[in-house]
């Protein structure tokens, strides 16, 4: 290879190898509650088991778990049985997770660029609701995306190809929440924005479906009508769902009251709370609480309380810049924590 051509090659990989990103990090981790953000997500959970949120959906994980989601849809894992994985000095799950980030631009550039590209097109459609992919699949993934973390150049681009390929062809994965609207355009723009905002003020207690709409310049039908057809729930169980799952969170890695736990989501009556809560989750916020910060030998499987993530946790006022998280409050708000 003539060093021009090296050159060449070097300028032609660098925008599509700078397109997507692989990375591990442990658990818990500032971004790893509850939030949204631009780019599609391959996700891996290596250790530990729990329960996830992806959208509407809320279900259990165990290592293996593998799932795609695509842009603004909210989604976290949430580890309350860590085995033998928690490492009681650092007190977090040593690279629990597994992630793999392109972007939007990066997916729409592949399918005009590449023949024969039908079923990337309907995977990445379904990851607009998210997608749970099989055992097979997540094993044959997790090879790929070991390799994947330190590969480089060509190669990091012909596994990450090798890794959409395999989820591709998965005919045993599921679509677990709703799907966010593609079209028409302008639809599909104004609804993500109120999903956004509804992601940024879920915890204002003051905060209605008819303010919502307002603030879009929707009529309350518009605004209905909107939510039956693209999320197939109305807004109210949109805005209560969110609620309750970022609950779950705040239940499983910290020691906060329950009653204040309950205010900082959104709520202002108790009762609300703890029946929205039984209604999504199948228990109360007590026995949920008690049920994952305790194993069946009564020793507490985690300690959040001295954590250097605690403040974290509650406060959720992460930014980054792009697609890998950094930890400087106020940056780019295109990775969103919900708080």
């Amino acid at each position: 290879m003539t060093a021009a051509f090296s050159k060449a090659l070097r300028e032609i990989l660098a925008p599509m190898d700078a397109s997507f990103e692989a990375f591990s990090h442990d658990y818990p981790f500032p971004y790893s509650g509850w939030h949204y953000h631009p780019e599609y997500e391959i996700h891996l959970i290596t250790k530990s088991k729990g329960s996830f949120y992806v959208g509407t959906f809320a279900g259990e994980f165990e290592p293996g778990n593998l799932v795609m989601t695509g842009p603004l849809l909210p989604h976290m894992w949430v580890s309350t049985d860590s085995g033998d994985d928690w490492d009681p000095i650092r007190k977090q799950i040593p690279e629990r997770d597994v992630v793999v980030h392109f972007s939007e631009r990066f997916a729409a550039s592949c399918l005009q660029s590449f023949e024969d590209c039908a079923s990337l097109k309907t995977l990445l459609d379904e990851a607009h609701s998210g997608v749970q992919l099989s055992s097979k699949t997540s094993r044959r993934a997790g090879v790929i995306l070991e390799d994947l973390m330190e590969a480089r150049g060509l190669d990091r681009l012909a596994r990450f190809f090798r890794l959409i390929s395999v989820l591709a062809d998965d005919p045993d994965r599921r679509c677990l929440s709703f799907a966010l609207p593609q079209g028409p355009m302008k639809m599909a723009g104004r609804l993500n924005a109120v999903l956004a905002y509804i992601a940024d003020n879920f915890s204002r207690s003051d905060l209605t479906c008819a303010s919502i709409a307002a603030a879009h310049d929707m009529s309350p039908s518009a605004l209905s009508r909107a939510f039956e057809k693209h999320a197939n729930c109305p807004c109210v169980e949109y805005i209560n769902r969110l609620r309750v799952y970022k609950a779950c969170q705040l239940l499983a890695e910290t020691e906060v009251p329950v009653t204040t736990i309950c205010y900082d989501v959104g709520y202002d009556v108790l009762s609300t709370f703890n029946r929205n809560f039984l209604r999504f989750i199948g228990t109360t916020p007590s026995e949920f609480r008690a049920r994952r910060a305790f194993g069946p030998d009564g020793k507490q499987r985690f300690d959040q309380t001295n954590s250097r993530l605690g403040g974290a946790l509650m406060a959720g006022d992460i930014r980054a810049a792009s697609g890998r998280p950094n930890l400087v409050p106020g940056a780019s708000a295109l990775y969103k924590k919900i708080d």
